[in-house]
């Protein structure tokens, strides 16, 4: 009896036990509570900082209200059905399309913890900046009851210019970066997407595609003609450089004479400003003046069109073979590129080394000159490629009216690579009211003209028209795009439509040109007068470039019966004088827009008058072999 009563006591004192060892480990594994911290207070806006979006580009004939935003009144009149835009020849599935929309891509979101020691981010303490305040007013605007932090990252995938937002309860917003430039960009992405009320996901990582953004400024006027005053000129550059952050470009290529007299005084100032707003500065000049040099001679760098021994010295070549030899060598090289489809030119994959070394100086000059370009589907996918080539960056050089639609369309492209490009702007149009649709539609249809003149390789600047015989000694854009366009003399020499599916004739050019054309002026005519002055010089200039579509077409049309008729097919020519007629009436129309944006004497102008003498020459020549 007394050993069993012995054993339930040990068993009742091990149970005891067991409870004890239980407790003490729930102890142990639970940590102290903190303590309820005291909610912060909001922090003053500061009163140096004016809370304003930087302006438009001085240079640019159009006023936007804010440089991302084009704006147009909503229409008075109901949204009809969607016409169909104009496609591609069947069966040609490699000469660049209208890329298919990409599905949607959810926000990045960060991970709760990383391969570190976990550490809470330490609050920044640098200064702030002129760029910070600027930033952090621009969000106040939209959010005075936010609590902006700034914190140093431990994120080892984060760069220079990276950034990660947190949008936390109880308005506390928090930009983790690792440098200014990264504290910077984050802001000024809350303040889009707060300024056109889109969502704010509650976490985000942004890391640049590229890592050279640059934009090129030729002779602008606040190098030709600079205010009197200094502090005057610094508030001005500012602007500028608020900009290119705006826009995420980090390399302004200030592309001028090199012997203005304030070439010194203006360099010194971007010198200064430039790191506030992560901008450096390149000086593209025609002529190495003491002023270049003295330039170089601090540490700057210069865009030089042929060998300079200066190690900080970029190489402006347009040969792909020099640009292999260069870049082998271990020098940067800035190749000057076409814009004729939205790929990298086919050489990079020859570069083997030091392909970082490369920039594309993507060249919006010469053809688009004074015409209207905005495809944003086609920065996108330039960017895209630019950044799968791995090569060091991209540069725009950009000549097309209104400028800040051509630069907004790639400034996208760079913010956000992965998106389909239209989307955006679907969203944020339609929001004011817009038939965006049919808008974006319009825009890429104009704009995709433009470079289909370039493959026919009649002129470098064939928006300002082309002679009947230079369809006979044209030399179309080369294969190594990947596509392959036949002149007048090769097509007319074919015996059947070519087998290859990326090959086009020139009449096939001409229909896709007539075909563009056509669904622009089906949808102007379903579309409001735009109310905005931006909306309407881009309107006029759309149907500019519609008509130079319907001016190649017919032209196109003429060379081939011109060529038929000088290898003996007689009825040719009265076909090529009627073809020749229409391009002229077609020119007659372009005339009528320019001269109303542009003054009277416009290049356009002048050049009918050469278009009329070569239609009666034609006739002449026509009637004179009747019998």
């Amino acid at each position: 009896m007394m050993q069993r009563e012995t054993a339930l006591a040990l068993i009742g004192v091990g149970f005891v036990l067991l409870l004890l060892l239980v407790g003490v480990a729930l102890h142990i594994s639970t940590p102290p509570s903190q303590p309820a911290s005291q909610p912060e207070p909001t922090p003053k806006a500061t009163p140096t900082v004016t809370a304003a979006f930087p302006p438009t580009q001085t240079a640019s004939p159009v006023s936007p209200p804010v440089i991302v935003t084009p704006s147009l009144s909503p229409p008075a009149t109901g949204t009809p059905a969607m016409p169909t835009v104009a496609a591609v020849p069947k069966g040609d599935t490699t000469v660049p399309t209208i890329s298919p929309p990409l599905p949607s891509t959810p926000l990045p979101q960060l991970p709760s913890q990383s391969h570190l020691p976990p550490a809470k981010p330490s609050v920044a303490v640098e200064p702030e900046t002129e760029a910070l305040r600027w930033a952090k007013a621009l969000v106040n605007t939209y959010r005075p009851q936010w609590r902006l932090g700034l914190t140093k990252s431990v994120d080892p995938r984060m760069g220079s210019e990276s950034y990660a937002v947190f949008v936390e309860p109880n308005n506390k917003v928090t930009v983790e970066a690792k440098t200014r430039a990264g504290w910077l960009y984050g802001l000024l992405d809350l303040a889009e997407k707060l300024q056109w009320r889109e969502p704010l996901p509650t976490q985000k990582l942004w890391i640049p595609a590229l890592a050279e953004r640059g934009l090129v400024v030729e002779s602008p006027d606040w190098l030709a003609k600079p205010p009197r005053s200094q502090q005057a000129l610094q508030s001005l550059l500012r602007e500028r450089l608020k900009e290119l952050a705006w826009w995420r470009f980090n390399t302004l290529v200030l592309k001028c004479d090199g012997r203005e007299p304030t070439l010194d005084s203006v360099l010194s100032v971007l010198n200064r400003l430039g790191p506030e707003f992560n901008v450096k500065v390149v000086v593209w000049a025609s002529v190495i003046s003491p002023s270049v040099q003295k330039w170089v001679g601090q540490g700057g760098q210069i865009l030089a069109t042929s060998y300079y021994p200066h190690d900080s010295s970029i190489i402006a070549v347009s040969e792909p073979e020099r640009a292999v030899q260069f870049v082998e060598l271990g020098r940067t090289v800035a190749l000057k590129t076409k814009f004729v489809a939205p790929y990298v030119p086919a050489f990079v994959d020859q570069i083997k080394r030091h392909r970082d070394k490369l920039v594309l100086l993507l060249r919006l000059d010469e053809g688009y000159r004074d015409v209207f370009w905005f495809d944003p589907a086609w920065a996108h996918q330039l960017v895209r490629a630019v950044r799968d080539a791995g090569v060091g960056g991209l540069w725009l050089y950009v000549r097309s009216v209104p400028s800040t639609w051509a630069i907004t369309a790639f400034a996208q492209a760079i913010k956000s690579p992965e998106s389909d490009g239209e989307t955006l702007w679907k969203m944020r149009w339609a929001k004011q009211g817009q038939q965006a649709d049919k808008w974006l539609a319009v825009f890429r249809e104009a704009s995709r003209i433009l470079p289909e003149l370039l493959w026919l390789g009649v002129a470098t600047e064939p928006q300002y028209g082309a002679s009947l015989k230079s369809f006979f000694s044209a030399r179309p854009i080369d294969s190594s795009w990947g596509f392959t366009v036949l002149s007048v003399p090769e097509t007319l020499k074919l015996s059947k439509k070519p087998d290859k599916r990326a090959t086009l004739t020139a009449d096939e050019i001409a229909r896709r040109l007539e075909q563009r054309a056509q669904t622009i002026w089906e949808l102007m005519a379903q579309l409001p007068e735009p109310s905005a002055s931006d909306w309407k010089v881009a309107k006029r200039l759309t149907l500019l470039n519609s008509w130079l579509g319907q001016f190649y077409a017919n032209k196109i049309d003429a060379a081939i019966a011109w060529g038929r008729f000088e290898m003996g097919d007689s009825g040719s020519g009265q076909d090529c004088v009627f073809h020749l007629a229409k391009s002229v009436r077609a020119w007659e129309q372009i005339v009528a827009i320019a001269n109303s944006i542009y003054p009277q004497n416009n290049q356009w102008a002048i050049k009918l008058v050469e278009l009329r003498r070569e239609l009666e020459e034609t006739r002449d020549l026509v009637a004179g072999s009747m019998p």
